[in-house]
């Protein structure tokens, strides 16, 4: 189906929020759902409510034409159909690349390849996947629906920095070429309530003390 988990929708939608990308992939973009978000709080937050005042370039690839929808030909800036894989590498460059439960529908040689692809193409790739291997059928008469591989953190590039945040029932990995800011989060690690709490109420000054309370609290959970 052209929609995914929504316990991740918090996170994602809070990491992209953070880091402020100029440019968006988003690879399997099904129904629009994170196309709207993005959209939302990277310009509509930002008083650019309409599309002449947007400054976001938000790309979409999508597999399956079906899926086509207005929601897509509104948010995103261009949408390209076809396989990830072979579209990825016919696009330019992105300060994020999002992957949201889509890399468990490729063959495990195919999701290698396709993460290296965007590490060319980007600095920052994100993506969400099942804790471990859930069977899945070809819904809505859908081949692109099967799950046919389990992506795990050891599945990266060995020379990239990763970040896993743990859900309910799927990974959110944070991958970089570079180690990311103290105040990228999920806000879903009480660790990181913890640390941007104090520094609210510590202001800059307790920026050390923030940041030994965080370690201190991953360190007892």
């Amino acid at each position: 189906m052209p929609t995914s988990d929504f316990h991740n929708i918090s996170s994602v939608v809070a990491l992209i929020y953070q880091l402020q990308p100029s440019s968006v992939l988003d690879i399997g973009c099904g129904f629009g759902k994170y196309g709207v978000l993005i959209r939302e709080y990277l310009d509509v937050w930002n008083e650019r409510l309409t599309p002449d005042s947007w400054r976001t370039n938000l790309v979409g690839i999508e597999a399956c034409e079906r899926y086509r929808n207005p929601i897509l030909d509104y948010v995103y800036s261009k949408v390209h159909y076809g396989e990830a894989q072979t579209v990825v590498p016919t696009l330019g460059n992105f300060d994020v690349v999002l992957i949201a439960d889509v890399i468990e529908h490729l063959e495990k040689k195919d999701a290698r390849k396709l993460v290296e692809e965007c590490f060319a193409r980007s600095p920052v790739v994100i993506v969400s996947t099942p804790l471990e291997f859930s069977p899945q059928r070809d819904l809505l008469g859908n081949t692109y629906e099967v799950h046919r591989s389990w992506w795990r953190a050891e599945d990266f590039p060995a020379d990239v920095h990763l970040r896993t945040i743990r859900m309910i029932s799927c990974n959110i990995f944070v991958a970089s070429r570079e180690p990311l800011g103290e105040d990228v989060m999920a806000l879903t690690d009480p660790a990181d309530y913890v640390y941007l709490r104090s520094r609210r109420k510590l202001g800059f000054v307790g920026l050390p003390l923030s940041l030994a309370l965080r370690s201190l609290c991953r360190l007892l959970s």
